[in-house]
């Protein structure tokens, strides 16, 4: 923690639901007990603090809201609040809002919290 109570959040951070994400990037992630909508949230939160987004929210052609695990990348930026990015996660909270959730067996759990982790692997390596 800064001075003052905030906490000193790293200038690469990843927002997830996912443990997958969270073993192998201890150092970049925000970790969200929670849905999709819950990540999204934060996102929203965080774009509003002055980050801004590298992946795209809907990466993997995966439909939103049936996806039980969601990774995304932030950037620190030097502009205040980024409306194109902040645009878009309004967009996904939408998307996530609309779909019913779906329950899915352990070894389908498995292969998204993969599928996951490989979707956000090169973007983050690129910027570590």
């Amino acid at each position: 923690q800064k001075p003052g109570g905030g906490l000193i959040r790293p200038k690469i951070l990843v927002v997830t639901n996912n443990k997958k994400v969270l073993e192998t990037y201890p150092n970049q992630v925000q970790f969200i007990e929670g849905s999709v909508l819950d990540v999204f949230l934060q996102c929203e939160q965080l774009l509003k603090e002055g980050y801004d987004l590298v992946t795209h929210p809907l990466s993997g052609n995966l439909q939103v809201s049936k996806t039980p695990f969601k990774s995304v990348v932030l950037e620190r930026s030097n502009e205040n609040v980024q409306p194109k990015s902040l645009e878009l996660i309004r967009l996904c909270i939408e998307k996530v809002k609309e779909g019913q959730p779906i329950s899915y067996p352990d070894a389908v759990l498995e292969d998204f919290a993969f599928l996951d982790l490989e979707l956000i692997k090169e973007p983050l390596e690129e910027l570590l």
